[in-house]
C-alpha cells in the first residue's frame, strides 16, 4: 500500500456555509483542519463514524477573495483555511468531512462499465475548469460517476451534468448534455474523445477511533505490546479480533500527513490496568497487542470494521418493468417506447436475447444485458401457451 493521508476538510466550520458559482450553483464551504487541501486530490467522504464514499476528487476548489464577496480559484489551501469544493457529491453537509489522500498503486475499481459518451464540444473556464458537451452513445452517464477519457489515464468524477433547463441526474443513450470535469483532467478533452463511465463499488467501512502510541515492548516473536492513549475529547473503541491500521506521521504540525503502513493488522489482545479485556471502549489509556514489529512511538492506530458489500441489484424484468427501469438499462427514449409497445402487442418477450433483437440492439449490447435483465413468464395471445425463460 502506498496511501498517504494529506489533509482533512471539515464542513460546518467555515465562516461561510456556501458560495454560489454562476452556472454551477452552490458549493459547500469547509475548513482545512489537518494537513493541506490540493486541487485534484482523491478524497473519501466521512459521515459520522462511516466512510460513505471513496475515490471522490477535489475537482473544483475556490475561496473568497480578501475584502470582496467574489471568489477565485485556488490550487492549494493550508491549515485552518476556508475552501469551497466540488467533488462529485451534491449532499455535503455540516458534520461531514473529506479525508484527502494519495495512492500511487491502488486505484478505483473500473471493471464495471456503465456508459459511454462522445465529446462534441469541449470548453474551459478559469473558475470551474474543463467542461464538455457530450452525446451518450451507450448505457447511462450519471452525475457523480467515475469516468475516464480515452486519452487520459487518471480517473475523474463527473462533477455535474447539465441540460438546457439546468442540472441533470443522468443522460441516457442519444441524449446530449454538458459534463463538468473541473481541474481533474491530466489531458484536456478534445472533440471526438470517448468518455467512459463506470459503476464502482467502494470498499466502505466504519471507523471506531484512533489512539496514539506512547511506548512499545517487543515480545520477540514478531509481535509487540504498545501503550496507547486516545486523544483528548475523542471516543475510541478497539476490540480483540477487529482490524487496525498503523498511521505514521510525516511533515510538521501545520502540514501534518500520515503514511498508512502495510499490512493491515488484527488486534491480538487488550488490557486496562493490567487486566485483559475484550474492548477498550471508555478507556483513554490501555495496552494493545499487535502482530507486527514495525511500530514506533508517536504512530497512530486506527480501528476499523469493513462494511458488508450491498446486495447486487435485482435484474430488471423486461416483461413487467416500468419505463424508468428500462431506461436504467441504457435504453434510449425511442427504445423504451418501442419496448413498451411491443410488450403490449405481443404479451412480452420469451428471453432477454429476443428483447434485444426486437429493439435492434447489437450483439455486444445484448451480452451486456445478461445479468442486468431477465424475462419472466409470458403468455402468447394466440395460443395461451406459457413460456419460461430458463
Amino acid at each position: 500500500m502506498t496511501e498517504t493521508r494529506v489533509g482533512l476538510i471539515e464542513f460546518g466550520k467555515a465562516i461561510h456555509d456556501s458560495v454560489t458559482l454562476p452556472g454551477l450553483g452552490e458549493l459547500p464551504g469547509g475548513q482545512v483542519s489537518s494537513g493541506r487541501a490540493v486541487r485534484g486530490a482523491r478524497a473519501r467522504l466521512l459521515r459520522g463514524d462511516r466512510i460513505v464514499q471513496d475515490n471522490l476528487r477535489l475537482g473544483i476548489m475556490v475561496r473568497k477573495k480578501f475584502f470582496s464577496s467574489d471568489v477565485e480559484p485556488v490550487t492549494d489551501a493550508g491549515f485552518l483555511k476556508d475552501v469551497f469544493v466540488a467533488t462529485g457529491r451534491r449532499d455535503l453537509a455540516k458534520g461531514d468531512s473529506l479525508e484527502l489522500y494519495t495512492d500511487d498503486e491502488v486505484g478505483p475499481d473500473l471493471s464495471r462499465r456503465e456508459g459511454v459518451a462522445s465529446v462534441l464540444a469541449p470548453a474551459f473556464d478559469e473558475l470551474t475548469g474543463f467542461h464538455a458537451q457530450v452525446r451518450v452513445t451507450d448505457g447511462v452517464l450519471r452525475s457523480g460517476a467515475l469516468c475516464v477519457l480515452a486519452r487520459g489515464s487518471q480517473p475523474a468524477r463527473v462533477l455535474g451534468l447539465f441540460g438546457p433547463s439546468g442540472p441533470l441526474d443522468s443522460l441516457t443513450r442519444d441524449q446530449v448534455g454538458t459534463v463538468l470535469l473541473g481541474f481533474q483532467c491530466d489531458t484536456p478533452p478534445f472533440p471526438g474523445d470517448t468518455l467512459t463511465a463506470f459503476t464502482a463499488q467502494d470498499a466502505l467501512e466504519r471507523r471506531d477511533g484512533t489512539a496514539a502510541v506512547h511506548g512499545v515492548s517487543d515480545l520477540g516473536n514478531g509481535a509487540v505490546v504498545a501503550a496507547v492513549e486516545v486523544p483528548e475529547g475523542r471516543r475510541s473503541a478497539f476490540t480483540v479480533g477487529a482490524g487496525v491500521r498503523v498511521l505514521r506521521p510525516i511533515g510538521t504540525t501545520f502540514n501534518e500527513r500520515y503514511t498508512v503502513l502495510p499490512p493491515r493488522l488484527t488486534v491480538l489482545s487488550l488490557a486496562r490496568d493490567g487486566i485483559a479485556v475484550r474492548t477498550s471502549a471508555g478507556a483513554r489509556v490501555f495496552t494493545i497487542g499487535l502482530g507486527t514489529r514495525d511500530l514506533r512511538q508517536n504512530d497512530m492506530l486506527e480501528a476499523y470494521v469493513p462494511d458488508a458489500p450491498p446486495p447486487a441489484p435485482a435484474p430488471v424484468d423486461v416483461n413487467t418493468a416500468p419505463a424508468e427501469s428500462l431506461a436504467a438499462l441504457g435504453l434510449s427514449p425511442a427504445q423504451v417506447a418501442s419496448a413498451l409497445e411491443q410488450r403490449r402487442r405481443q404479451g412480452g418477450f420469451p428471453d432477454v436475447e429476443a428483447f434485444g433483437v426486437a429493439l435492434g440492439m447489437q450483439p455486444h449490447e445484448i451480452v451486456r444485458l445478461r445479468g442486468r435483465a431477465t424475462a419472466g413468464r409470458v403468455e402468447t395471445p394466440d395460443t395461451g401457451v406459457r413460456q419460461l425463460d430458463i
